[in-house]
């Protein structure tokens, strides 16, 4: 087995009255372009305070602060084996209490009907398995789940 390198990620899904947000990511270097929930990477300084790391890249890329959510959990944690690195994500939930954000500076922003079928997304592996899962059934709980996908491609979880 090679040695790989380490990206820690978080993703936040932000929900308002009946739709969830979502960015159509563009141009990132950890992905091709697809549909994410708000996040980034976690600074240095972060890696033990995933939640403080949400909150910055929801400040950062849409405008949206602390004060203006209700119900923040970090609802999966995925790990991903690229063959090249393992990536970390920490998939957080949060009701936002004021009218969504319009602009990101890293692509575009879209809400979707908390009924829609996710398959119709592009997404990256395991934001696809915490977003449709928790479209399904998370979001009528409060547990963390975990979440692993192997460099062969093989998922498990949520569990």
């Amino acid at each position: 087995m090679s040695l790989r390198s380490a990206r820690h990620l978080t993703s936040v899904f932000l929900v308002r009255e009946g739709s969830v947000l979502l960015l159509y990511r563009r141009g990132s270097r950890a992905i091709a372009d697809s549909w994410v929930g708000i996040g980034g990477h976690l600074e240095p300084h972060e890696l033990t305070d995933p939640t403080a790391a949400a909150l910055r890249e929801l400040d950062e890329e849409v405008g949206v602060t602390a004060d203006q959510l209700t119900d923040l959990a970090l609802r999966y944690v995925a790990v991903r084996d690229t063959g090249e690195e393992v990536r970390t994500t920490y998939y957080f939930t949060a009701n936002l209490t004021v009218p969504g954000p319009t602009d990101c500076t890293e692509g575009d922003l879209r809400w979707f009907d908390l009924s829609m079928d996710p398959a119709t997304l592009d997404m990256p592996p395991t934001a696809r398995i915490a977003f449709a899962h928790w479209l399904t059934a998370g979001r009528f709980d409060e547990r963390l789940r975990f979440i692993m996908v192997g460099a062969d491609g093989r998922e498990t979880g949520p569990f």
